[in-house]
């Protein structure tokens, strides 16, 4: 399997550093000490609890990027994977910490073996130069059992974010002033209540090696399969072989989460009715479409009575590029020494740390009840714009029209086979979509049958439907040539080949025209519309607009493409085998109308 690709850059380049250069550079709110990677708020509080963080790099944003107010005073950045060593850590201490009574410093470190031994040291090291300190774990992995590994115990995860936030409020709480028990209890109460697995469809792959690096393309996943509670620094978990449908994989998730069954990884308890926050985390490479339609999944998915206090979505501790997510859950209900009003207010007070990307909002929208959707004010069953107008319905809409839709059902193949040459490959399923959509309502919907002798009822019933069942650029110059072309036939006093051609005249020029720059000659559906319109009108003659249509929509063969993504395509794509040219797709589908419909008339 290929591994992620990445940009290239200077041979030995420490990207960590040069990465917090620019965070530095960015955020004018902190400073940075480069030789020591560190970064901190310069700001300075009296009788504060200082709180300082760090790890390796490639979690990002976790940990620099949570340096600011009401978070983390001060992070220490390691290589990638690599804790910072203890001289970086002390630098951090020095420079943030204080020796005075009643303040005192808390580091909060993730549970690796690495970070436990250097955070551990320097603070060793700390309370021998006279400050008081406190060391937190964080250790919210469900996916490592106590069996697998006593030594070391749960890894931390997203989970760490949390702690950061919540701790990081508290200690800023000027109404409190919490000493550094306090916020360490704080800490160790919020650590011992979470939960967090991941799942993801493949490892990451670090800036730096390349593809012909053996131990890097060994640690990559088989396309096929995914893996569950994987670790943050390419940790394996367990494979999943073939890709599970998300239901079933969140199913099992949760079993891991809150099931009891397994001793060995029960760490939490949770009732039914427990109040609890859910994060839910970007390892890194999923896009943020993907992120919140699993997001969604998850809230449909939870076996938990209530609702969650508060529910974050965003990347908050990631593996570089890993395409997964994670879980995470705090239990609530089952911290009694803190109230749970202030620990969901140390979660909602905002800060200026650029990596916390959850926007705030008012306490009582989080507990307002019921949900927060509308009905839309737009009825389905809303009656169709009617006229004084009178047409042979069965023969025009009924006859014709079904025959210029099948007309273009039967050369999508071919017109999807020319978009995806030159296209985005998605023309003749929009156009598919549309003719289906109408189709189904010549069959079924009454209403629409019932207006069928009416043209202005019976198009803006089907200027509705194209508009919600055709996507892209091709839905948009439809509808809005549709929309026009009722209103102008709501003008007329009489339906007759004269009327009519003015009103398509009317609806092309003064309608489609200002929205779209396309005329003859830009390899558009316009070179087949624009000819069968201007012939129209000049003869009603509507055997000599279809031959002016397929003459314009022939050309578009020899035309070079001026709008859309054809006019970024290599002339040689152009070419559909041999000598022959691939016309315009758009203009091939509404050839097909045209002639499917006019042919019916005869």
């Amino acid at each position: 399997m290929t591994i992620g690709k990445h940009w290239v850059y200077d041979k030995h380049e420490d990207l960590v550093s040069t990465h917090l250069l620019a965070l530095a550079k960015s955020n004018p709110a902190v400073r940075l000490i480069p030789d020591e990677k560190v970064i901190y708020n310069p700001k300075k509080e009296t009788k504060k609890v200082v709180v300082i963080s760090g790890g390796g790099g490639g979690h990002e944003p976790l940990h620099a990027a949570y340096v600011g107010d009401n978070l983390i005073d001060a992070a220490v950045s390691g290589a990638i994977f690599a804790s910072p060593s203890t001289r970086q850590i002390m630098a951090a201490i020095r420079k943030v910490g204080s020796k005075k009574d009643g303040e005192g410093t808390l580091i909060v470190v993730k549970n690796y073996t690495g970070d436990i031994l250097h955070f551990g040291l320097a603070a060793e090291r700390a309370k021998a130069d006279g400050y008081n300190v406190e060391l937190l774990p964080v250790t919210d992995d469900v996916a490592v059992g106590r069996e697998q590994n006593k030594m070391v115990g749960r890894r931390a995860l997203a989970g760490t974010a949390l702690v950061h936030k919540i701790v990081g409020g508290a200690s800023s709480a000027k109404d409190k002033n919490y000493d550094l028990a306090d916020i360490a209890k704080l800490g160790n109460l919020i650590n011992s209540n979470l939960v967090t697995i991941g799942a993801s469809l493949d490892r990451t792959s670090v800036p730096g090696k390349s593809e012909d690096d053996e131990e890097q393309e060994e640690e990559q996943l088989h396309p096929e399969s995914a893996e569950l509670g994987l670790g943050i620094h390419n940790e394996p978990g367990q494979r999943l072989d073939p890709i599970p449908h998300i239901k079933d994989l969140l199913k099992t998730m949760f079993e891991k989460l809150l099931s009891s069954e397994d001793k060995d990884r029960h760490y939490v308890d949770f009732k039914n009715d427990d109040e609890y926050v859910l994060l839910i985390n970007n390892i890194g490479g999923t896009s943020t479409l993907e992120l919140y339609v699993i997001a969604e999944k998850i809230l449909e998915s939870i076996p938990l009575s209530k609702k969650p206090k508060r529910i974050l979505i965003s990347d908050f501790v990631t593996s570089l590029n890993a395409p997964g997510f994670s879980i995470t859950l705090l239990n609530l209900s089952n911290i009694t020494d803190f109230d749970q009003h202030e620990i969901l207010a140390y979660i909602d007070v905002p800060t200026n740390a650029p990596g916390w990307k959850p926007k705030t909002y008012d306490s009582k929208l989080w507990d307002a009840p019921g949900d927060n959707f509308d009905e839309s004010p737009i009825k389905d069953d809303e009656d169709p714009v009617t006229s004084s107008l009178k047409i042979d319905g069965q023969l025009y809409f009924g006859k014709a029209l079904k025959s210029a839709l099948e007309n273009l059902l039967k050369e999508e193949p071919k017109i999807t086979h020319y978009d995806t040459k030159v296209g985005d490959g998605d023309c003749g399923e929009t156009l598919a979509a549309g003719a289906n959509s109408i189709l189904k309502a010549l069959e079924s919907n009454k209403s629409f049958q019932e207006h069928l002798d009416d043209p202005v009822a019976t198009l803006s019933v089907i200027t509705e439907l194209v508009e919600e069942s055709m996507g892209g650029t091709s839905g948009g110059l439809y509808s809005i040539y549709l929309t026009a072309l009722v209103q102008n036939l709501q003008k007329l006093k009489e339906v007759s080949i004269e009327t009519v051609s003015g009103a398509l005249e009317s609806s092309l020029y003064d309608g489609l025209f200002k929205y779209t720059r396309a005329r003859t000659g830009g390899r558009t559906l316009i070179d087949t519309l624009q000819p069968f319109v201007d012939t129209l009108v000049k003869g009603k003659d509507l055997k000599a607009a279809l031959e002016a249509a397929k003459k314009g929509c022939n050309s578009t063969g020899d035309l070079k493409a001026k709008f859309g993504r054809a006019s970024y395509v290599a002339d040689e794509e152009f070419q559909d085998g041999g000598d022959g040219k691939i016309p315009d797709p758009g203009a091939v589908g509404l050839l097909a109308i045209i002639e499917g419909y006019i042919n019916s008339l005869n």
